[in-house]
This record gives structure tokens, C-alpha cells and sequence, in this order.
């Protein structure tokens, strides 16, 4: 036992217990699970709105990425500004969001 009383062995009793605030609240984002069926989907609408290629590769991508990091509504505000822009229509924009929500996950 003597050589074993000069370690620290956690916190002392005369220290308070520290309470860490609970954890963040949770936010919808994309599930990435499913995320090759979000692919497809996502694809499927682009293809039948006949948007450029390489246009529309990126549009995915960033939207799986804000969808996947940040989450949905950042994705859906950045779909609907795409729009504005004039890249698709507003159909396209409403059926990705829809997808965006379908495919959404709380965490």
C-alpha cells in the first residue's frame, strides 16, 4: 500500500462533482444510411428536369453535404437559393426538398 499513496486516483473527495450541461438539441439531417436511395432519387429529378450534368453533380453533392453536416433546412434553404438562380424550376426545388425530408433523420 505504500507505494501506491503518491498516484492520483481521480477525483478527491473534497472536490464538488461537476454536472456537464446535457447534451445539444437534436436537429434533423440526413440520413446517411440511406444515402445511396437519396442518390438515386436526387438524380432521378435532375435527369427528368433535364439540368446540365455537370451542374447538377454539384448541386448534389453540396446538398449531401449540408444535409449530412449541417442540416436539412440549411440544405432546403440552399435548394431553394439554386432555384432563384434559375439552375431549375420551382418543381424541381419542391420535389428535392420533399426527398430532403423523406430521407431526414433527428440527431
Amino acid at each position: 500500500m505504500a507505494g501506491n499513496s503518491g498516484r492520483y486516483k481521480g477525483r478527491r473527495s473534497r472536490e464538488p462533482r461537476r454536472h456537464y450541461p446535457h447534451a445539444r438539441e437534436r436537429t434533423p439531417m440526413l440520413n446517411l444510411n440511406r444515402l445511396t436511395m437519396f442518390r438515386y432519387g436526387i438524380r432521378e429529378i435532375m435527369s427528368d428536369y433535364k439540368v446540365d450534368e455537370a451542374v447538377a453533380s454539384s448541386v448534389i453533392a453540396s446538398v449531401i453535404a449540408k444535409g449530412s453536416r449541417i442540416s436539412i433546412d440549411s440544405a432546403k434553404t440552399f435548394v431553394r437559393g439554386q432555384e432563384t438562380i434559375g439552375i431549375y424550376p420551382k418543381k424541381a426545388s419542391d420535389e428535392i426538398c420533399f426527398l430532403l425530408e423523406e430521407f431526414s433523420k433527428h440527431r
